[in-house]
């Protein structure tokens, strides 16, 4: 008897096991054995947040500019006057501020020059500002760069000594 009801338990989970399934119906018209296609859909929700890091890097040539003068200036006593025989001029007129960005943002680097008491030495900037575009990941060699280039010009009064003096200041400001 056990013997019985055991085959025939198997060969109901036999016939069970083969049973069709139609994932989407029957379809009206369908013959049977037909195949209807069943659109299979992904869908990607980015829902990972990148907070701004801000790292630009500024670096700046020596800001020490020099006005030299030479040669001789001889005196004749009998005009009370010199004959000059001198040439003057700066050592340099530029320096440049230069900004690399490694952010993962663009930024903007803007500059201010801002004099410094009454020298009769004039500086401006080449660019009060600019652009920089977001680092590229994987290529920190290839980091938006750029300069403003700071150019005096003038013959500097007696206020400004061999020790040297301020003339004037620059700031950087990143946004």
């Amino acid at each position: 008897m056990k013997k019985i009801i055991a085959a025939a338990l198997a060969l109901t989970m036999t016939l069970g096991m083969s049973t069709t399934a139609l994932a989407a119906g029957n379809v009206d018209g369908a013959d049977v054995g037909s195949q209807n296609p069943i659109d299979v859909t992904a869908k990607y929700n980015d829902g990972v947040t990148e907070p701004p890091v801000y790292s630009v890097d500024l670096t700046w040539e020596d800001m020490t500019f020099t006005y030299n003068e030479s040669g001789s200036r001889t005196w004749d006593p009998d005009t009370h006057t010199y004959t000059d025989s001198t040439t003057s001029g700066w050592d340099k007129t530029t320096a440049a501020v230069t900004a690399t960005n490694h952010s993962n943002t663009e930024v903007t680097v803007s500059f201010t020059y801002t004099p410094q008491g009454d020298t009769d030495v004039n500086a401006t900037m080449s660019q009060d500002s600019f652009k920089l575009a977001a680092g590229v990941e994987n290529k920190p060699n290839e980091a938006a760069t750029d300069s403003s280039i700071l150019t005096i010009t003038g013959t500097p009064n007696n206020s400004v000594t061999a020790e040297g003096v301020t003339i004037g200041t620059i700031t950087v400001t990143i946004a």
